[in-house]
C-alpha cells in the first residue's frame, strides 16, 4: 500500500462514519468540528523493497471551546475508532489542549493525535 492509498482509505472511512476530514490547513471560518490530517514524517526506508516501513502521522481535531467535555471526548473517541478500521498503528498518543493560534478568534479545543503507522507504505 502506498501512503497516498492510505490517505484515500482514511478519507473514505472517516466519511463513511460521518466525519469530514480536511487535508488543507483550516482557517478561522472553517466549520467545526475539524479533523485535519496534518504533517507526516517518513522513516525507516526498507532497503529491500524501497518502501517506507514507518510513518508518523499527525492528526489535529478541533472543536468549539463551548462543546461540553463529554461530547468532545466522544467525538475524539469516534475519530480514533474510525481510524482503527483502516490503520494498523505501532503507537497512538493523544494530547488535549486549548488552542489560541487563530489570533483574535475564540479559543478552540484541540486534540493532537500522533500515530506511528506500521507496515510498508
Amino acid at each position: 500500500m502506498t501512503l497516498s492509498e492510505w490517505y484515500e482509505d482514511v478519507q473514505a472511512q472517516l466519511n463513511e462514519d460521518g466525519i469530514s476530514p480536511t487535508f488543507v490547513q483550516p482557517g478561522a471560518n472553517s466549520a467545526l468540528p475539524i479533523v485535519f490530517l496534518n504533517v507526516h514524517v517518513d522513516s525507516d526506508m526498507s532497503s529491500k523493497v524501497g518502501t517506507l516501513s514507518s510513518v508518523e502521522q499527525q492528526i489535529d481535531i478541533y472543536d468549539s471551546i463551548d462543546t461540553p467535555p463529554a461530547e468532545w471526548e466522544d467525538f475524539v473517541r469516534k475519530v480514533k475508532w474510525s481510524l482503527s478500521k483502516v490503520t494498523r498503528w505501532q503507537s497512538l498518543t493523544a494530547s488535549n489542549s486549548i488552542d489560541t493560534s487563530m489570533g483574535e478568534s475564540t479559543p478552540l479545543r484541540r486534540c493532537m493525535l500522533l500515530i506511528t503507522l506500521e507496515g510498508d507504505y
